[in-house]
């Protein structure tokens, strides 16, 4: 039996741009995991990575199994139609029975010099940074769902969360450096929520690796 989200995804999504589903044709990539701690990544065979390997470090701490959709994939099935227009965060997080929660998320690998917004060493350019534009990432990918209904809105706990893995040595060292992230914006730390919702009521919640983030 599919999730609720997964319903969603074969029927109401669609069905809003004048598609049909086909599951001959069609697939969800997506995997289950019971309780516990797991890493993904994206761009991988599987989603699930062993220890040590992944980008996002996920905490299933409920007693119902979790799935981890790879929205992506999902939204490149659409290509050249207007349902797989626009940026796309890498997966979304959910209980694969009930609401208790959802959670989009972003993975990057970084340097973190380029984490938050720098000036371009080639060109002088100001640049964004790949918190912010992971922060795009995600509410474009929110505002995909609330343009069809407000299926989300059935969720308990909503989340946008970015996780990002450092390339540039280890993250312990420079990350204790940089308490107070929020007052310093220009210098980020592993766990932050920011005080401010997004749209829709989801709140925003930061993980350097390997900082897990708990589902609820």
């Amino acid at each position: 039996m599919d999730s609720a989200l997964i319903d969603f995804l074969k029927k109401d999504y669609p069905s809003h741009f004048g598609l049909k589903w086909d599951d001959n044709a069609m697939k969800i990539r997506k995997e289950e995991r019971p309780k516990g701690k797991f890493e993904i990544r994206d761009g991988q065979p599987e989603i699930v990575q062993y220890t040590g390997h992944g980008v996002s470090v996920i905490h299933n701490n409920s007693d119902v199994s979790v799935e981890i959709i790879d929205f992506e994939h999902y939204i490149n099935i659409f290509r050249n139609t207007a349902a797989g227009m626009g940026q796309k965060c890498d997966f979304i997080i959910n209980p694969i029975a009930g609401y208790d929660f959802i959670v989009f998320n972003e993975l990057t690998e970084s340097e973190k010099q380029y984490v938050m917004p720098f000036t371009s060493p080639a060109t002088g350019e100001a640049k964004e940074g790949k918190l912010a534009y992971a922060k795009k990432q995600l509410e474009i990918s929110i505002e995909k769902f609330y343009s069809v209904n407000d299926f989300l809105d059935t969720y308990e706990k909503k989340v946008a969360l970015f996780s990002c893995r450092l390339t540039d040595g280890k993250a312990g060292s420079y990350m204790t450096r940089s308490i107070g992230a929020f007052r310093k914006p220009q210098k980020i730390f592993s766990n932050i929520r920011a005080h401010e919702p997004l749209a829709h009521g989801f709140v925003f919640e930061q993980r350097i690796y390997n900082n897990e983030y708990k589902v609820c």
